[in-house]
């Protein structure tokens, strides 16, 4: 069983290449056009040492996003070979697939204060509501619920 896994693990990726390599060859100049648009991801892919690859992930989504402008000109003048160096000459298109990148990169930056607000907002509400239900404890059962003793008042956190 484990010999059948491993053989179709090993099958996927020259599966995929033997599909992918003549579709990119027909589609030449969208290949070469997206593959030049899309080197921000590649340096986000080098710059990524996470093991899932969160920093590739979300600079490539975005950057693919920026770079459908190449593709948009691109296939407006007719997709010919010709037409690559003039979709590549765009600066708007560069603008539109560097900014993608960007939003990439900014987004990624900063997931972890976003996400550590979020956290301390969740710890805040779950502190009054536990607050809250506290107070209504000492009012249905009394005082000696804290587990303070009944001369001493109860410690203000």
């Amino acid at each position: 069983m484990a010999a059948m896994e491993q053989t179709q693990f090993g099958l996927r990726p020259k599966l995929m290449l033997i599909l992918l390599v003549p579709l990119a060859l027909v589609f030449l100049p969208t290949t070469a056009v997206l593959t030049v648009g899309m080197i921000p991801t590649l340096v986000a892919f080098v710059v990524d040492g996470s093991k899932r690859r969160y920093l590739t992930i979300t600079v490539g989504g975005l950057n693919l996003v920026g770079s459908l402008y190449f593709l948009h000109q691109l296939w407006t003048l007719g997709q010919g070979l010709g037409d690559i160096r003039i979709v590549l000459g765009n600066s708007y298109g560069w603008l539109a697939s560097l900014s993608g990148a960007a939003c990439g990169w900014l987004l990624f930056l900063a997931m972890p204060f976003i996400i550590g607000h979020i956290a301390a907002a969740e710890a805040r509400i779950r502190l009054y509501t536990l607050r809250r239900e506290q107070e209504k404890l000492v009012q249905d059962w009394g005082q000696q619920v804290t587990g303070a003793n009944s001369d001493e008042a109860p410690a203000e956190a």
